[in-house]
């Protein structure tokens, strides 16, 4: 019995092609940018890398805001850990918000996954899945969305402690991007045939503050309206409270900046 159990399970395994990636994302598009970085930093490592297709090593990329998110994504978890067990896959790796927060607890209660990892601990991943972590290459992405539009993370983490939002404990502090290297990841995406930038980050609104001392949302926006190429650049995230008003007046002046704020 014990020889038929390795048989089929070959068989089974041998069925996927070996090596392949399968980089899994659940949440939001913050979620979706982060395995696109992953997913972008793998294949300059010459890995097979894919988004949820098949793969016989799986990572999956959490997300751990509310309950329905959390449940969505241990099912998820088990799901492949069952698919490990039965042979149909040889690794399971979990990474993104769930495990950041409750790592300790996931380790314990699903001791099949291979590793866990954090929000911030790519370089850590990339080496258990023998690739290297290329600095150089922060920005590149292999895209998973259509290819008319892509999402462009500007800043990361938050700085507010609203009592509902564990945000800060998963993504650590506030932290933007330049100005200058959104600009110039801008021009990759249209060099890549991207029409459509959406700027997402925890809270776009705060953008500057950390690194210009004062928020700088609006002079992004209008940098970032200039790159030929860029037919619709679309807000998400606006935080209501100390929103830079001028962004309106940009807005109201530039063509191809929506008429849209989305407010969490």
């Amino acid at each position: 019995m014990y020889l038929c159990a390795l048989i089929s399970k070959s068989m089974r395994t041998k069925s996927l092609k070996k090596n392949r990636i399968n980089v899994v994302t659940l949440g939001c598009s913050k979620n979706v940018y982060d395995s696109e970085v992953l997913m972008g930093q793998l294949k300059a490592s010459g890995k097979d890398v894919v988004h949820e297709e098949e793969g016989n090593i799986v990572v999956i990329n959490t997300c751990g805001f509310i309950a329905n998110a959390k449940e969505e994504s241990i099912n998820t978890i088990l799901s492949y850990v069952a698919q490990k067990e039965a042979g149909e896959v040889d690794k399971v790796f979990v990474t993104g918000c769930l495990s950041e927060r409750y790592r300790g607890d996931l380790a314990a209660e699903i001791p099949e996954v291979d590793a866990y990892f954090g929000t911030m601990e790519l370089p850590g991943l990339l080496a258990v899945l023998n690739a290297d972590y290329k600095a150089e290459l922060l920005g590149e992405r292999l895209l998973s969305t259509p290819s008319h539009y892509a999402y462009m993370k500007i800043s990361e983490g938050c700085n507010r402690t609203c009592s509902f939002c564990a945000i800060p404990l998963m993504r650590g502090a506030h932290k933007s991007k330049t100005i200058e290297e959104l600009v110039d990841e801008a021009n990759r995406l249209v060099k890549r045939g991207v029409k459509e930038i959406m700027l997402i980050a925890q809270e776009l609104t705060y953008y500057g503050l950390d690194i210009y001392k004062k928020r700088e949302l609006a002079n992004l926006i209008d940098k970032l309206s200039d790159t030929e190429g860029i037919d619709w650049i679309r807000l998400h995230y606006a935080f209501p409270s100390g929103f830079p008003m001028e962004v309106l007046e940009i807005m109201k002046a530039k063509n191809n900046i929506c008429n849209y704020l989305d407010m969490p």
